[in-house]
């Protein structure tokens, strides 16, 4: 196996993301409608469109409005970010507070899904450098976990878990199980406690490497490697990370390997090339364009 250069991976993994995310806390029909293999889609070798926050390009992040479009697309899999209200609602949004996404402030852990909803998920949304607004006034709300789930939960999901404090594992895995979609998502979160909570609660819940777990698995000795086991069965690396030598350490380990945040067709050909098992993009309609010329499915 080819040797890693150890610096190179841990700054490249950490300046193109994984760094962000401590900083910021990282049989359905898809594809456009094509028969879909037969078991579960994450361990099969169909390649899958991953809506990054739902498609944040279209519409805006994490809301019912982005969802409803990449499902029209025809994406396999709705990526999401998650945290608890203070009144213990889960619900959808990448950052701890509103400011940047709506025309609120405040920590959601200290505001009550009433007092969430309450504000204009729409507000900030524009695709023009903010000549126009298109979605604010328009009734856009902060969705719930159980919302998503009742429109679209025959679909597969990533949700990465953002709140680390409290923990919110025990109410996102018991409405997992009430809602039947257990075995259809990946969890994923940048703390390693996190990740690893829901692994001794709910060890059949796939899980990704969280981030010190992939800092330990690229930066292993030679002789280290030989008795590694893996603590779970994917890796959702950044982009720009994703190389000849990291791909070969995932194929030792028979990782699956979901790369984000892909937005460019360069760079989507490129991961594909490399073979990476997915993408995570906020344009999931130029991914499926992709893929079709690329006759991938």
């Amino acid at each position: 196996m080819a040797d890693f250069s150890k610096q190179g991976m841990v700054l490249r993994v950490l300046s193109t993301g994984l760094a962000c995310l401590l900083v910021l806390a990282a049989g359905c029909s898809g594809g456009g409608g094509e028969e879909l293999p037969e078991g579960n889609l994450f361990l099969s070798d169909w390649f899958l469109n991953i809506a990054h926050r739902g498609g944040k390009r279209v519409a805006p992040e994490e809301t019912i409005p982005a969802y409803q479009d990449a499902v029209a697309v025809g994406v396999d899999v709705l990526e999401m970010d998650l945290h608890a209200t203070s009144d213990g609602v889960i619900v959808l949004m990448h950052d701890s507070d509103v400011e940047r996404t709506t025309d609120g402030e405040g920590a959601i852990k200290e505001m009550t899904f009433a007092e969430l909803r309450e504000l204009d998920a729409g507000y900030d949304f524009t695709t023009d450098g903010g000549e126009t607004y298109p979605y604010r006034g328009q009734g856009v709300v902060v969705p719930s976990l159980e919302e998503v789930l009742d429109a679209y939960g025959d679909l597969y999901f990533i949700m990465e878990l953002k709140q680390a404090s409290p923990s919110i594992v025990d109410a996102v895995l018991e409405l997992l199980e009430r809602k039947g979609v257990t075995e259809r998502v990946i969890l994923a979160s940048a703390t390693d406690g996190t990740i690893e909570e829901v692994r001794e609660k709910k060890p059949e819940v796939f899980t990704s490497l969280a981030l010190g777990e992939m800092i330990t698995l690229i930066t292993m000795e030679p002789e280290d490697l030989e008795n590694y086991s893996p603590p779970a069965r994917f890796l959702h690396p950044p982009s720009e990370s994703v190389e000849p030598e990291f791909m070969e350490l995932a194929r030792r380990f028979d990782f699956k390997v979901h790369a984000w945040t892909v937005n460019d067709r360069e760079t989507m050909e490129r991961l594909i090339n490399l073979g990476v098992e997915g993408i995570m993009t906020d344009d999931p309609a130029g991914l499926e364009e992709v893929i079709d010329d690329l006759g991938l499915h």
